[in-house]
């Protein structure tokens, strides 16, 4: 995907409410080591938004939800999410 539309995935999944477009409550980034520590095994977790495995930042919202990124991605949801 280019990045074009991985922001365009990211508006549309926060419009639809599968991604959140508030701060998480916890998050974890790190290697592919403190993901699997984190994540039971990082090559199983699918990146929320682009869909491919490996992904390197886990975020923990209030009620459970877990949402799971690549940095990269992780960084364009910052950029996407609204500022207050």
């Amino acid at each position: 995907m280019t990045v074009a539309e991985l922001r365009a995935r990211i508006r549309a999944l926060m419009a639809s409410g599968e991604l959140p477009s508030e701060a998480p409550s916890i998050e974890r980034r790190g290697g592919e080591e403190s993901a699997r520590f984190a994540l039971q095994d990082p090559a199983l977790e699918p990146c929320a938004i682009c869909g491919e495995p490996r992904t390197q930042v886990a975020l923990f919202f209030t009620g459970g939800l877990k949402v799971r990124l690549h940095a990269a991605c992780d960084d364009l949801w910052r950029k996407e999410r609204p500022t207050s």
